[in-house]
């Protein structure tokens, strides 16, 4: 396993890290739980030291794996956690659903029960999960969160963004003002819009990318008619899946010029990245695990190809734009 230049903790991240959505959330088939641990475990055995979950994932479900999987070795390991969604009101109580809340009173519980479920005394990187542009612009989210940093609760602090119509700008606004340079957010061979943009703001930035096979475009096995009409597909937000799937020409260029599978190439461009801390591929099984471990261990791609890929992405992008304005 290779480890990124990105440290919490004196841990230097590997550069691929084990999300537990996979493992804790209905949308993904909850696991067995031994099936889960023995995942885990052998995640941390391959080389894997970062492990991503949320409060919300299965309604603490995700937190509670990773404390019987990994507590034995928590000082060799970097957690991330997320808060936001109320799951503790029995009025709203449906796994990543209800209501949000990032009053401080509300964080510093939320925090509690993690550290709770995690069984530790500190979490490494505490996200903002899914935030307003009003929630993130209110001055009381940050003064709580520098006093969880000084009560030694949390180690850092940074932004969960999803899709919605405020990401980019809610995600310019923290990283230019509040100069914060912990983004969780989409990336990948087909969604690089957002984090360019904010590399631009800041050369300080460190991003943990998700959906870095953008809804399984850029697995081997994908079919776009199949996964469209499938229940996954209609799980996933329509917008942002089909402008995705409109650059399907780009994915049929970068699989027709690399000898590798498209898979294998998607995670090294992730991974490549000067920003990307590190990668979370959707990990279901040992045979996942194992390939992605193996794709992390191969040198990274040259600047040449890089650039190269960004071109071809630009150019299908702006073909993109012009066919909406005609």
């Amino acid at each position: 396993m290779r480890y990124s230049d990105f440290s919490v903790n004196d841990i230097n991240l590997s550069v691929i890290g084990f999300p537990l959505w996979t493992l804790a959330t209905r949308g993904w088939g909850r696991k067995d739980p031994n099936v889960a641990i023995y995942l885990l475990r052998q995640a941390f055995n391959q080389g894997i030291n970062f492990f991503d979950t949320a409060d919300s994932y299965g309604n603490g479900y995700g937190e509670e794996l990773l404390r019987e999987a990994l507590s034995p070795i928590r000082k060799e390991i970097v957690i991330s956690t997320k808060f936001g969604f109320d799951f503790y009101s029995p009025q709203l109580n449906n796994e990543g659903g209800g209501s949000k809340k990032f009053n401080p009173e509300y964080v510093s519980y939320a925090c509690e029960q993690s550290l709770r479920r995690l069984g530790t005394d500190y979490i490494d990187m505490y996200l903002v999960h899914y935030p307003s542009y009003d929630e993130v612009e209110n001055d009381d989210l940050y003064e709580v969160l520098e006093k969880l940093v000084e009560a030694g609760k949390i180690l850092r602090f940074g932004l969960a963004i999803d899709d919605g119509p405020e990401a980019t700008e809610i995600a310019k606004l923290l990283v230019s003002e509040r100069k914060l340079d912990l983004i969780h957010a989409p990336f990948s061979l087909l969604e690089q819009d957002l984090v360019s943009s904010l590399s631009e703001i800041s050369e300080d930035l460190s991003v943990i990318a998700r959906r870095i096979h953008a809804f399984g475009l850029l697995d081997d096995f994908y079919d776009p008619k199949i996964f469209q009409d499938s229940n996954l597909g209609q799980q996933q937000d329509h917008l942002v899946f089909s402008n995705i799937l409109a650059r399907r020409p780009y994915y049929d260029f970068v699989s027709d010029i690399f000898e590798e599978n498209i898979s294998d190439i998607a995670l090294r461009f992730t991974i490549t990245n000067q920003s990307i801390a590190s990668a979370l591929p959707n990990i279901n099984d040992i045979d996942n695990l194992s390939d992605y471990c193996l794709s992390a261990d191969k040198p990274d791609l040259d600047d040449e190809l890089m650039q190269g890929i960004s071109d071809v992405f630009q150019e299908q992008k702006q073909s993109g734009q012009k066919e909406e304005n005609e």
